[in-house]
C-alpha cells in the first residue's frame, strides 16, 4: 500500500523556534519501514512539519533538506498555500490511502480545519482520506461552537455564557440606540452563573489567555477592560480532577486512550507549558468505563476520522465526568501516548491507513510526563542516556523576553509500577536537581496517588 502522510499550515515559518528531541524522527521512521514491509510511504507537509521532519535549527526546511535518507519514504516539501493546489499536489503521488498529521500554531488553533479542506478536495479527486470532517474541525475550532455541539449530543459540559465582543462592546453605539440590550442580557445571563468561572477565548489555543474569576463583579470588571479584546465564553469552573486523553480512529471504529490526569497551576487550569501528565488512570473511582462509553459516543456524534485529542475534567461531588475541549489533530500527548503504546506517531497513523484501530495498553506500564526549563545541549543528551527515559523534547524561542515564554523541555519516563515510576522521579529530581523545579516534582509527587 503506498500512504501518503500530509499536514498543511497558515503561518509563516518562525525561524527564532528551535525543536530538539531525542530519538529523531528519522529513528522512528526506519523502524515504521521495518514493522511495514510490504507498504511505500510518502510525507507531504509545510513548514515545519511538526510529528514528521527533523529540522536543523530554526531554518526553514525546502525540498533539499528533510529527515534523513530512507528506503521507502519520501519526503516533500509543500510549497503552495492554496488548498486546491496543495491537493492536486497530493494527488500527484497517487496515494492509496491520505492520512491528516495535522499539528497546531499560535495564536489559531486552526490548521485542522485547514487540512479538512485539503482532504474533502482529495476526495473528490477520488483518493481515499483519513482526516476529520470539516464540519466537525469547524465545531471543535470555535468553541462555543464545540459547546453547543455537545450539548446538542446530550454529552455532560459546563453552563456557559457567550459573550459576542462587537455587540457587547458596541450594540448600544449607534444613535437611535438609548440602551444596549444584549449587554444587560449577557450580564443577567452571568449572575445565574455558580462561580469560580473561567474566561476564555472561543478561539485561542490550549489554555493561554485564561482567567478564573471569583465573582460577577470581576466579570464585569474584565469585560469592561482592555483585556476583553474578542469574543468570550464565560463557564462555569468544574471543581475536580483535570484529564486528557487521545482517540484514534474512523467510520464508527475507535480506540480511546484510557486518560492521563493533569496537574493545575495557582489558577485550577492546566498550562501546556507547566503540567505534569501521568498515567494511564485506570482506577474505577474514576468512572473509567463510563467514560469510555460516552467518548466513543461522541466519536460516533462527530465522526471522527484519524486522531483527535480531549481535555476533561472529572467533578469530585458529582462523580461525573465534563468535556471541556476537542482538539481534532494530533496534540501535547501524542508523544506520551507513543511511549506508553510502544508505538510511534506514524505507526499509529499506518494502523489507521490499515483500518486497524489498535489500543495496545500495557498492563504494567505508567508514563510520566514532566517539563523541565531549556537544556544545555550535553544535560539534554545526558538526560536520555537514562534507561527509563525514552522521549526527551525541548521548545526555544530565542525571541521571547519572558523566562516563561523562553521554551521548555518536555520528559517523559515509564516505570513498571506506581512505586518504580516514582522511584524514577526522585532519581531524576536528585541528579538534575537544578534543571528540576520543585513545584513540579511536588505536583507529580500528589498525581501519582491516582494512579
Amino acid at each position: 500500500m503506498k500512504i501518503l502522510f500530509f499536514s498543511t499550515n497558515s503561518n509563516f515559518f518562525d525561524t527564532n523556534i528551535f525543536r530538539l528531541q531525542l530519538p529523531v524522527h528519522q529513528f522512528f521512521w526506519e523502524r515504521l519501514v521495518e514493522k511495514f514491509p510490504d507498504d511505500e510511504f510518502i510525507v507531504a507537509t509545510q513548514s515545519p512539519g511538526m510529528f514528521l521532519l527533523d529540522i536543523s535549527g530554526g531554518k526553514p526546511i525546502n525540498r533539499n533538506i528533510y529527515c534523513g535518507t530512507i528506503e521507502k519514504v519520501r519526503f516533500e516539501i509543500i510549497e503552495p498555500d492554496d488548498e486546491d493546489e496543495i491537493a492536486d499536489f497530493i494527488a500527484s503521488f497517487a496515494p492509496d490511502v491520505a492520512v491528516a498529521a495535522t499539528f497546531y500554531v499560535n495564536p489559531f488553533d486552526w490548521l485542522s480545519i485547514k487540512d479538512s479542506i485539503v482532504a474533502e478536495k482529495l476526495s473528490g479527486k477520488g483518493v481515499k482520506v483519513i482526516c476529520n470532517p470539516l464540519e466537525t474541525t469547524v465545531n471543535c475550532f470555535d468553541k462555543w461552537r464545540t459547546h453547543q455541539t455537545l450539548e446538542k449530543f446530550g454529552l455532560s459540559v459546563a453552563k456557559a455564557v457567550y459573550v459576542h465582543h462587537e455587540l457587547f462592546i458596541n450594540g448600544g453605539n449607534r444613535r437611535e440606540i438609548k440602551s444596549n440590550v444584549y449587554k444587560s442580557s449577557v450580564l443577567e445571563q452571568i449572575s445565574h452563573l455558580h462561580f469560580p468561572v473561567v474566561v476564555k477565548d472561543t478561539v485561542g489555543l490550549s489554555s493561554y489567555g485564561m482567567d478564573v474569576l471569583e465573582t460577577a463583579a470581576q466579570v464585569r470588571d474584565f469585560l469592561k477592560s482592555k483585556r476583553f479584546t474578542s469574543d468570550r465564553i464565560i463557564e462555569e469552573y468544574i471543581e475536580g480532577f483535570q484529564f486528557g486523553t487521545e482517540i484514534y480512529g474512523a467510520d464508527g471504529n475507535y480506540a480511546i486512550m484510557p486518560p492521563f490526569i493533569f496537574s493545575v497551576n495557582k489558577y485550577g487550569i492546566t498550562s501546556p507549558k507547566q503540567s505534569v501528565k501521568i498515567g494511564p488512570v485506570l482506577d474505577g473511582n474514576f468512572s473509567v468505563k463510563e467514560l469510555e462509553s460516552e467518548l466513543l459516543r461522541m466519536s460516533k456524534c462527530l465522526n471522527l476520522s484519524g486522531v483527535a485529542q480531549v481535555d476533561l475534567v472529572f467533578c469530585k461531588d458529582e462523580r461525573k465526568w465534563y468535556i471541556i475541549e476537542i482538539n481534532p489533530r494530533l496534540s501535547g500527548m501524542t508523544e506520551t501516548y507513543s511511549v506508553l503504546r510502544g508505538m510511534s506517531v506514524y505507526e499509529t497513523l499506518s494502523w489507521l491507513a490499515h483500518g486497524v484501530m489498535k489500543k495496545s495498553v500495557p498492563e504494567k506500564k505508567l508514563v510520566m510526563n514532566i517539563k523541565l526549563p531549556l537544556l544545555d545541549s550535553m544535560t539534554f543528551s545526558r538526560l536520555k542516556s537514562i534507561p527509563f527515559v525514552q522521549f526527551v523534547h525541548q521548545v526555544e524561542n530565542k525571541a521571547a523576553k519572558q523566562i516563561r515564554e523562553k521554551g521548555y523541555c518536555e520528559v517523559v519516563f515509564t516505570g513498571s509500577s506506581k512505586e518504580e515510576l516514582s522511584d524514577n522521579l526522585e532519581f531524576l529530581s536528585e541528579n538534575f536537581s537544578s534543571d528540576m523545579e520543585e513545584s513540579f516534582v511536588e505536583n507529580a509527587k500528589k498525581l501519582l496517588f491516582f494512579v
